[in-house]
C-alpha cells in the first residue's frame, strides 16, 4: 500500500525543533557535537539544504534519532517538491506523446508497406 504526503516537512526543520531547540543548543554548539561545519547545519536547520546520509547518520549516533526515518523524510519531502515544481509537466507530457502516436499511426496508414529483399550467396 502506498500513500502520498501533499505537503510532507523538510527534515531540517524536524530536527531544529525536535532535537536542537528542546535542548536548548545553538546551530554552533549542535555543528560541535556532530562534528560538521556550521554553515552546513545551519542550511539544513534552516530547510535551505537537502540532508545527506553521512548527515542523517551523524544525527543518528549523537542525538539517537534514526537515520532511515530522517532520510524518509527527506525522500517524501524531496518528492513533494518535484511533484509541486513539475506540475505541467504530466500534461506536457502527455500531449507530445498523443501527438507522436498520432504521426506515428497516421505515417503507417499511408506509407506502402517495405519491400523485403532477398539475396542469396553462393558459395562454391
Amino acid at each position: 500500500m502506498s500513500y502520498r504526503l501533499e505537503n510532507p516537512g523538510h527534515p531540517g526543520g524536524y530536527v531544529r525543533r525536535n532535537i536542537v531547540e528542546p535542548r536548548n543548543l545553538t546551530v554552533m554548539d549542535a555543528a560541535g557535537l556532530l562534528d560538521v561545519p556550521r554553515q552546513t547545519l545551519f542550511d539544513f536547520l534552516n530547510e535551505e539544504a537537502a540532508l545527506s546520509p553521512e548527515l542523517a547518520l551523524r544525527i543518528e549516533m549523537v542525538f539517537g534519532v534514526e537515520m532511515e526515518t530522517l532520510m524518509e523524510m527527506q525522500t517524501q519531502f524531496d518528492i513533494a517538491d518535484v511533484r509541486k515544481r513539475c506540475q505541467n509537466l504530466r500534461s506536457e507530457l502527455a500531449a507530445k506523446a498523443r501527438s507522436h502516436l498520432a504521426a506515428s499511426e497516421a505515417q503507417e496508414t499511408s506509407a506502402p508497406p517495405p519491400t523485403i529483399i532477398r539475396r542469396g550467396h553462393v558459395f562454391g
